[in-house]
């Protein structure tokens, strides 16, 4: 039992780490200036999400649901409605962030700002630590 929970967390750290990188290291090749260097490192960047931010995920979830079915009881208790809630948001981040990441980042018209990218790396770290206060104070087990 307690190596579900670890995979499920080794998950989360693995997903919600990469995420948060790859948000900083997005707004930094903003700014190279040869559009080929930006090119070959949003190729590199859309590789990373791909499979070490979104396996980090598919690991979570997969884990996540084991140890739902291993205690159900949790689906009646608020800090696990919390919790969903934040996972819930992290994911619509997570999505506009793709979305901006394989569409816009692909054009050759103006790009976007490092701001956006600033942006949504703030609004993932205050979602995790969102998610963090709604698990601990609540006994979470």
């Amino acid at each position: 039992m307690y190596w579900v929970k670890f995979l499920h967390v080794l998950g989360v750290i693995v997903y919600v780490g990469g995420f948060m990188a790859l948000t900083r290291l997005v707004g930094h090749a903003v700014k190279f200036e040869s559009v080929e260097s930006r090119r070959d490192a949003y190729r590199i960047y859309r590789r990373m999400h791909m499979f070490a931010d979104w396996g980090g995920l598919a690991v979570a979830i997969i884990f996540g649901f084991i140890l739902l079915m291993q205690h159900p009881s949790y689906m009646k208790q608020g800090w696990f409605h919390a919790k969903l809630l934040f996972v819930l948001l992290m994911l619509v981040v997570d999505v506009v962030f793709s979305v901006i990441l394989f569409k816009k980042l692909k054009a050759e018209g103006p790009q976007p700002k490092r701001a956006v990218f600033s942006a949504i790396h703030g609004i993932a770290a205050l979602i995790l630590v969102g998610m963090l206060i709604s698990l601990f104070p609540f006994g979470m087990r």
